[in-house]
């Protein structure tokens, strides 16, 4: 997977006043509340670069999804773990595009494997 190249609007850190004004202005996503997920989004929408996205406006909670964190996203097809990466405004400084790695496990199996760690190994 290629580098992306620098862009003023691919940021990979975003400065507290920006999440918090859109934590303000964009309300808690309908589907990410009833599904319990923190994101929606198509798991087979890549960009360029083979990235998965989204759009800001699709998560449950926007300081939940801020760049370095990791996210319950959902579908239709299911939930997955995801990294954002970044969020991208060259489209919208409202609504910014939601950058994300998936992550190659479930959120199930971190859950049964956070269950075992718990547990003696008798």
């Amino acid at each position: 997977m290629a580098e992306r190249p620098q862009s003023p609007w691919f940021v990979r850190e975003v400065d507290p006043v920006v999440v918090e004004r859109l934590a303000a202005a964009i309300a808690p996503n309908r589907q990410a509340v009833e599904m319990g997920v923190d994101i929606v989004g198509d798991p087979h929408r890549e960009d360029d670069d083979g990235r998965n996205w989204t759009r800001l406006r699709y998560a449950r909670r926007v300081v939940d999804v801020t760049p370095g964190s990791v996210v319950v996203m959902g579908s239709s097809v299911g939930t997955y773990l995801a990294k954002v990466v970044a969020w991208d405004f060259e489209v919208s400084d409202d609504d910014p595009i939601v950058t994300l790695d998936i992550l190659p496990v479930t959120p199930e199996a971190v859950q049964r494997a956070l269950e075992r760690s718990r547990t003696s190994a008798a």
